[in-house]
């Protein structure tokens, strides 16, 4: 968040950590989303080229339902909590409502928002990110392409990795404990099995690290060498859907 300190805490692992964002520079805040090509049309519409993602215009907010027409469960603003540009991964849709993952929701359920162009833009990204628990290896994919295969430590048994579809919410490059090394990027999945006296928030994250890899040793977070992450953090954009599999 531009000009103010920002407490970003994770069920990684290591205890929280903080990234102190001032003035604006790109090595200590939150990146925005590369944002891509954009609809403009009376009747917003979701692109099938890659992934569709929608982000919200300036200054605008969106109410953000457990169903089409359904309970509020939150009204999004325009930037994230960390200070990124609200992009929303849309994995469904239903008439002129999106499903989108979301940290607010238990893992698995959709979020949906009203596709209303007034307050929403529309594009797609083609790049995803995969993860293999058992074997314990992500790669990097831009369409049916594997652009990086690496290493990862995941989750211990007693508080694994949640599996299933999910989206990167916020990336952040420096000004991070040490632990979480160079960088790191917010998924939209939580850890429903912290452990007793955990208090660092339930939020998984990718991140670097200065441990080994390839063991099942943290609190849900994966964790990658930091040339994979930075590579990661430099080339993806908000709203990527990430695959975690068993």
């Amino acid at each position: 968040m531009v000009g103010a300190a920002v407490l970003l805490v994770l069920a990684c692992g290591a205890g929280g950590w903080a990234l102190l964002s001032r003035g604006g520079s790109d090595a200590s805040t939150a990146r925005s989303a590369a944002v891509p090509r954009a609809a403009v049309s009376p009747r917003l519409r979701l692109f099938h080229r890659g992934q569709p993602i929608v982000w919200l215009r300036r200054g605008e907010r969106i109410a953000l339902r457990a169903a089409p027409r359904g309970t509020l469960v939150k009204r999004l603003r325009w930037k994230t909590r960390f200070g990124s540009r609200t992009v929303l991964a849309a994995f469904a849709r239903r008439g002129r409502w999106a499903g989108v993952p979301t940290p607010l929701l238990p893992d698995g359920e959709l979020g949906w928002v009203k596709l209303d162009p007034s307050r929403l833009q529309a594009g797609w990204t083609r790049y995803s990110i995969e993860v293999d628990l058992s074997s314990k290896a992500a790669r990097l994919r831009l369409g049916g392409r594997v652009l990086r295969s690496f290493p990862v430590t995941v989750g211990s048994p007693a508080s694994p990795t949640p599996t299933g579809r999910f989206a990167i919410t916020d990336m952040f490059r420096g000004h991070l404990d040490p632990a979480y090394g160079c960088c790191a990027l917010a998924t939209t999945a939580t850890q429903p099995s912290l452990p007793s006296g955990w208090f660092g928030g339930n939020r998984i994250a990718i991140h670097g690290t200065t441990g080994p890899l390839g063991v099942a040793v943290s609190h849900g977070c994966v964790r990658a060498a930091d040339p994979d992450v930075s590579a990661l953090v430099r080339r993806i954009g908000l709203g990527t859907p990430v695959v975690i599999r068993q």
